[in-house]
């Protein structure tokens, strides 16, 4: 069994008893490593600024999520769901490994007793059951299923693209309890992360032309009367695709930073945290008040930024190839 053990606060402890002293904070990132090789990695930053890595976990890994004490890490390429035991020390190897049997995962969401998790090859919704570890099929899908979400009994699935590879304009609406699709909403070209501002669903999408020229928007459904705005934002528009609720405040990532948006999804430059090349910005995640930048020039450049809410930078770490992921443990 392998834990990190961590030099300063084991010089803590040595001086004092106080518990707050102990390390009570991860932060996980995904570094998906170089397509067709198996060098995917995760790294841990602790509250002290400690760092530790699992290297060579497969081909591609896409996405972390933490529940309790256990941490998920979904593998692409390699078609595999890693669970691991994290505490304040650290990760324990090896873990378990779960074959997904060749249904390329993406993104996942935690509930309860349940990992759900979007498959492009099988086109589907999986879910991982914690109490027997079995993975079932939970719903068939037309298209391309990329982020997820849950509110109340329903899940929200976004799908990205088409079976050709085009691109998709909808978000499925699925019931847990009813187990059936009661809604398909069409939120424009490209859907890709989800996230909630009370009853309203925001979208932000990234859609491609027949030349493989970018386009970028963001959408917002509501709930309550099934209203839908869609905003364009045009043709290789410098933004990317995460969308994040800080304090009942929208922002999207674009401009080399997040950027709030007002109520018709206009950017809000004047209200910008980070400044970085968006070229280079891969990932963003947001935890209380610190902003994760994942920057990358898929070669030399492989940092994670950390910026408050001031937008003044707090930390930076070099990391593994293409950060592209984040999840936070909390003792």
């Amino acid at each position: 069994m392998r834990k990190l053990i961590l030099l300063l606060t084991l010089f803590f402890i040595s001086c004092s008893n106080d518990d707050d002293i102990v390390n009570s904070e991860w932060i996980i990132i995904a570094c998906e490593g170089n397509y067709g090789s198996s060098n995917g990695s995760i790294y841990l930053i602790n509250q002290f600024g400690e760092m530790d890595s699992i290297p060579n976990l497969g081909d591609v890994v896409q996405s972390v999520e933490v529940n309790n004490d256990k941490l998920f890490v979904l593998v692409n390429n390699s078609h595999k769901l890693h669970v691991f035991d994290i505490n304040s020390d650290g990760i324990s190897l090896p873990g378990i490994e779960l074959d997904l049997n060749n249904s390329s995962p993406r993104e996942m969401f935690v509930d309860n007793d349940r990992v759900y998790f979007t498959n492009w090859n099988t086109k589907d919704v999986k879910y991982l059951n914690l109490f027997n570890y079995k993975i079932e099929k939970l719903v068939d899908l037309e298209g391309l299923p990329e982020g997820i979400i849950k509110k109340e009994n329903d899940l929200f699935i976004a799908i990205n693209m088409n079976e050709d590879y085009s691109s998709a304009n909808k978000v499925v609406r699925y019931d847990i309890n009813q187990n059936n699709i009661v809604d398909v909403i069409n939120v424009g070209e490209g859907p890709q992360d989800l996230e909630f501002h009370n009853n309203e669903l925001y979208v932000s999408r990234t859609y491609y032309d027949e030349n493989y020229s970018a386009f970028h928007g963001t959408s917002k459904y509501s709930l309550d009367n099934s209203d839908i705005l869609i905003r364009n934002y045009g043709e290789n528009t410098p933004c990317g695709g995460s969308i994040h609720n800080i304090d009942n405040l929208m922002y999207r990532s674009a401009l080399g930073g997040i950027v709030e948006l007002d109520e018709i999804l206009n950017l809000k430059s004047s209200n910008k945290i980070g400044d970085f090349n968006q070229s280079e910005v891969y990932s963003v995640e947001v935890f209380g008040d610190k902003v994760y930048f994942g920057l990358t020039d898929y070669n030399n450049l492989n940092k994670v930024k950390v910026v408050n809410l001031d937008n003044s930078e707090f930390a930076s770490y070099d990391v593994g190839i293409i950060p592209g992921d984040f999840a936070i443990w909390k003792k």
